[in-house]
């Protein structure tokens, strides 16, 4: 079961959160729109998940009910106890943590992973770039950033966005 936007208000109005604008965070409160984001993600029963920014665990649920195992990535201390919370019997493993400093390698072992995120706009290139070069056990990435930064991502010689993290991207991967 996923979290609805009221459910969302209701977390973060119990414990008195508020999304934090340092952070970047948005959270995604349609379980259409996580469902959805898990089917993209083309995962289910023995694929092995990372999420970071966790969040709530909107997205993490949705990804859970695809049976795939699940270790969501959260760095914000006051929304861990209310992650772990709405998290817990899903058996999904919960990390407190900073993704652009993780030690990826004890995390995740080896491979393969998927990587799922709904990414802010001050992370999300450098840290693809960073784990596009430096977690091989991450075979696929399914990321929701800005416009402008998955334009950039995407990118190819000739477009507008074109520029180290495009050749970066498309050195390691294929961008769509």
């Amino acid at each position: 079961m996923t979290l609805t936007r009221g459910r969302v208000q209701e977390l973060l109005a119990a414990g008195g959160l508020h999304p934090s604008r340092a952070l970047g965070q948005n959270f995604v409160a349609d379980p259409n729109t996580v469902r959805r984001i898990a089917r993209l993600a083309g995962v289910g029963p023995g694929d092995r998940v990372v999420e970071i920014g966790a969040g709530l665990g909107s997205l993490t649920l949705a990804l859970a009910e695809t049976g795939a195992a699940v270790t969501a990535v959260e760095v914000d201390r006051g929304l861990l106890p209310v992650l772990r919370r709405q998290v817990g019997g899903a058996g999904v493993e919960v990390v407190g943590g900073d993704a652009m400093h993780l030690d990826w390698a004890a995390l995740l072992g080896a491979g393969p992973w998927v990587l799922v995120a709904n990414l802010p706009y001050n992370i999300a290139t450098p840290l693809v770039a960073d784990l596009l070069d430096g977690v091989p056990a991450i075979a696929r990435m399914v990321v929701m950033v800005q416009r402008e930064v998955a334009e950039r991502l995407a990118a190819g010689p000739g477009d507008a966005g074109y520029g180290a993290v495009s050749v970066k991207v498309a050195y390691w991967a294929t961008a769509r």
